[in-house]
């Protein structure tokens, strides 16, 4: 298995991925996913396992307890110290590898050596209990911003924060 940053050829893959995985929203655009990518290119990474892209992760810069709505095409970086992830995604051929597991420690471990105190996400279908899994924890001040951006989810859209350097 080789984790490795995104590359203009890997988008057809990619999209065929976020396809096949999300049932519970429409997924997202190619440009609306490529602008993640392009706002923060070293966070934005696939897996290959036996020559096959088979998982991807999208992260870049974004405000502790707040998250972009879904269907928003960043413009614009954010000069914070927490990481967001905006999705990732394993292959239905693909689970149970323990692909996601690596995809995640390796952003986490990643992540602190960029000098981000913590990784903010908002887990659909229920992933919640995944991400707790890594130590995400739900994240109990919800501001106005963060509910609106909640609801352009779906109905169990939770936001966590993991928190690479506890207060």
């Amino acid at each position: 298995m080789k984790i490795r940053q995104i590359t203009p050829k890997d988008w057809p893959a990619i999209m065929i991925i976020q396809a096949n995985c999300y049932h519970d929203i429409n997924p997202e655009p190619l440009e609306v996913m490529q602008s993640k990518w392009h706002a923060s290119p070293q966070n934005s990474l696939v897996l290959e396992y036996n020559n096959l892209i088979v998982a991807y992760i999208l992260c870049h810069p974004w405000p502790k307890g707040d998250a972009p709505k879904l269907n928003t095409t960043l413009t614009a970086t954010y000069d914070t110290q927490s990481l967001y992830i905006h999705d990732m995604a394993v292959s239905p051929s693909a689970q149970g590898l323990g692909i996601a597991k690596q995809l995640v420690n390796h952003t986490i471990h990643a992540s602190a050596e960029q000098g981000f105190y913590g990784i903010g996400l908002v887990a659909i279908q229920g992933a919640s209990e995944f991400w707790q899994r890594f130590g995400f924890k739900p994240f109990n001040d919800i501001s106005p911003t963060l509910l609106t951006s909640l609801a352009s989810y779906n109905d169990d859209a939770c936001y966590l924060f993991f928190n690479a350097k506890p207060e």
